[in-house]
This record gives C-alpha cells, sequence and structure tokens, in this order.
C-alpha cells in the first residue's frame, strides 16, 4: 500500500489519480484506435467518450453513496474533496455510463450499439490500470489471509483482491483484443458480460471493506454481476437460435 509515491516540496503525487487518469488516457487511445481500425462510424467519438467519463465518474460516485449507509453518506457529503476525491463503486460508473451510450445509440442514433464493441478492450484494460491504483492507496482490500502472498495492510494480513481482479481483467483484455480484431461481435459481448461478471461475483467473496452494502445473501455488486451473467446466457441462447 502506497497512497503517496512522491512528495517533493508542496508537490505531491498520489497513486489512485494518477493510475485513474493512465487508464482512462489508455482507453481513449486504445477506443479509438479499434474504432479506426474497424472502420466503425460514430458522429462524434469525442462527444461518446468524454461524456461516457464524465457520467461513469457521477454514476460510480452514487453508487458508494448507496451502499454507504447513512451516516457516511452525510459524512461524504459534507466533505468538499468528495466528488473529486476517492470513493467509486466500479458497476455504478459503468450503469450510467452505459446509459449514456444507449442514449448516443438509440436516442440520437450516433451509431449501432452492437458496433460498440470495440470499446471493450479498452474498457477491461483501464479497468485492470483502475484496480492496480486501488491496491496502492488501500481501498477495496481483502479479508485476513495466512497464504504465502497475502499483503499488509490496515495492521492486517490480507488478501491482495486488488490485484486478483487486475490480472483476471488483464486476461480478459486480451481475449477481447482478439475478438475485436476478428469483428466476432457476439462472442466480445458474451466474454465481457459473463466473464467480468463472473469475476466480480468470485472476487467480492475475498472482499473485505465493509462499505459494499448487502441485499440478502449478495453484495451490490454480486447482485449487478448476477444480471450481467444471466444477460449474457439470453445472448448466448439467442446466438445459438439465429445459427
Amino acid at each position: 500500500m502506497k497512497p503517496l509515491l512522491l512528495s517533493w516540496g508542496s508537490f505531491q503525487l498520489f497513486a489512485y489519480p494518477l493510475l485513474m487518469g493512465i487508464a482512462w488516457g489508455l482507453a481513449y487511445r486504445l477506443s479509438d484506435y479499434f474504432r479506426v481500425r474497424l472502420q466503425i462510424q460514430i458522429k462524434s467519438f469525442p462527444i461518446l467518450f468524454w461524456g461516457a467519463l464524465v457520467l461513469s465518474w457521477i454514476g460510480a460516485k452514487l453508487m458508494f453513496l448507496l451502499v454507504s449507509g447513512g451516516e457516511l453518506q452525510a459524512t461524504y457529503l459534507s466533505s468538499g474533496n468528495f466528488w473529486l476525491g476517492g470513493g467509486f463503486v466500479f458497476y455504478g460508473g459503468l450503469i450510467l455510463g452505459a446509459a449514456w451510450l444507449v442514449f448516443l445509440g438509440l436516442g440520437l442514433k450516433h451509431f449501432e450499439l452492437k458496433q460498440l464493441y470495440f470499446i471493450l478492450p479498452a474498457l477491461t484494460l483501464g479497468h485492470a490500470i483502475g484496480r492496480v491504483g486501488c491496491f496502492l492507496a488501500g481501498c477495496c482490500y481483502g479479508t485476513q489471509c495466512n497464504l504465502a502472498w497475502a499483503v499488509k495492510m490496515h495492521g492486517h494480513m490480507l488478501h491482495p483482491v486488488q490485484l486478483y481482479e487486475s490480472a483476471l481483467l488483464l486476461m480478459v483484455s486480451l481475449v477481447l483484443w482478439k475478438l475485436v480484431v476478428a469483428k466476432n461481435i457476439t462472442y466480445a459481448w458474451l466474454t465481457y458480460l459473463g466473464g467480468y461478471g463472473a469475476i466480480r461475483f468470485i472476487t467480492e467473496e475475498y472482499r473485505g471493506d465493509i462499505v459494499r452494502g448487502f441485499y440478502g445473501p449478495l453484495s451490490t455488486s454480486q447482485w449487478v454481476s448476477v444480471a450481467m451473467m444471466i444477460i449474457a446466457i439470453t445472448l448466448a441462447v439467442r446466438s445459438r437460435k439465429e445459427l
């Protein structure tokens, strides 16, 4: 855990915002690369990307507030740094960012929604980098662990669950890269929805932070993961019927 990477006089370089910036910058370049390579027609890629960034940021913050509980919500909202500082839930960002893309695609007819498969390698790669930022910042930490690769964090030996997820996301990103290059639209969507849904469902079992929210036996993110896997299974069944 190393939230502060560099301190030089009044200048301080924090790990989490640095990694987040790298993740979004790389995601922009990689998405644009695939868009051009695959000759996908979009009226305005910058509007798509920057709108998704802003709304994903807001969505991640809103879901963080939702699962935090009443007392913590008041604490975060009273902090002037909350909206620009830490405290995100990825699925909240994914949901609101996806809503923006649906609005552009279905509402404004900027593109066909299924063609957005070209962003999936960048989405997973950027997410993997972001999880390294979580690890360095000490957020989204794991449960206690006595395995050889346990890390000391917050005074305990814990599962490096952030790095588990980062490594798995990197592998999914590589698979998606090949599928996107091959223009295999259906399998690209199935791989992301089913693959990340399964990854997040499992890694949530090793999360130790309490600011996640539980509804019945599952956390908020696990319920969203279940929904993603159900969508993937539905798409898989539908695609087999069309063959």
